[in-house]
């Protein structure tokens, strides 16, 4: 029996959720709330970054693991609608510490991790992300992908045709969509955040162009009927995929204009390049100044600044 007080605290807050028939709030663990796709696939958030599960033919398929903080819950939250199935695999979306951070400790309960190589050369780095003002040391040895790709591929996962998707320097360099393609699931990972204002991170080779081409080809991809996962946060849609894809595009041509008219980030922040978005999108600076350092690395693809 579901806990009533449970659903109706997952209902109040998160109108979203209460809004589409197949996200029903079914259970949490200290925070991370799972919310039900399919019959056999799971939403959990609250640990990081979106985690997907998927209920293989024969044990447990992840995609992305949360943060590290966040490991114990999210692992007890697993255990209990999986029934203690064996974790066999786990894709990373991309090397960002909220969607890897649970590696270890998932490998360490045997699953074998996939991930873009660019994702595995990152976790196992040493260098500094100064939008988040971080610095990095390489990962141990057990948070790294067992197995790599540098093109998109299928895999059968427990009776389920998953594509991986790869969209070269977007939120980074390694990024990756998977798509449930019988249950019509498609997790976004980096490359669609919920209603704020998406970075790129260009320390990893993120860029505007390449997270706009990714959204478009995404958008081609799937139809009304597909349920699209976020970064993090409740389920969304086709039609929340094709606001950020809009929006992008609207911007990409706005920053584009005032950079080659000699505008700086800053510039563009005093000039308020995104007003008409920041009421539904959020504070835009990290996001305006970002994007203007990714464009300085792509100035041949945009036509040169003058």
């Amino acid at each position: 029996m579901l806990d009533r007080r449970l659903l109706l605290k997952g209902l109040v807050a998160s109108p979203v959720l209460a809004a589409v028939p197949w996200a029903a709030p079914v259970h949490a663990a200290d925070g991370v709330l799972a919310t039900t796709l399919t019959e056999r696939l799971s939403l959990l958030t609250g640990a990081g970054g979106n985690v997907v599960l998927f209920k293989a033919n024969q044990g447990l398929a992840l995609v992305d693991s949360g943060l590290a903080t966040h490991t114990a819950e999210l692992l007890a939250l697993i255990d209990e609608l999986g029934g203690k199935a064996p974790i066999n695999t786990l894709i990373n979306t991309h090397w960002h510490a909220d969607h890897s951070g649970g590696n270890e400790a998932i490998h360490g309960r045997g699953a074998r991790i996939l991930a873009h190589e660019n994702t595995r050369l990152w976790l196992g780095a040493d260098f500094f992300v100064e939008w988040r003002n971080e610095a990095y040391k390489p990962r141990p040895a057990e948070a790294l992908p067992d197995e790599t790709f540098y093109v998109s591929g299928i895999l059968d996962i427990g009776g389920e045709a998953v594509e991986y998707l790869h969209y070269p320097q977007a939120h980074t360099d390694g990024d990756l969509a998977v798509y449930f393609t019988q249950s019509k699931v498609l997790v976004c990972g980096g490359l669609l955040s919920n209603y704020r204002y998406p970075i790129c991170d260009i320390a990893s080779g993120g860029w505007i162009g390449g997270l706009l081409a990714a959204n478009k080809a995404l958008l081609e991809k799937i139809d009304d009927a597909t349920i699209v996962i976020p970064d993090r946060g409740p389920p969304m849609t086709k039609a929340d995929l094709q606001a950020q894809h809009d929006m992008l595009a609207d911007l990409y041509e706005k920053m584009k204009a005032a950079a080659q008219n000699g505008l700086s980030g800053q510039d563009m922040l005093d000039e308020k390049i995104t007003a008409a978005y920041d009421e539904r999108w959020g504070d835009p600076t990290e996001f305006v100044l970002e994007t203007y350092r990714g464009m300085w690395a792509h100035t041949y693809d945009m036509g040169g600044f003058i």
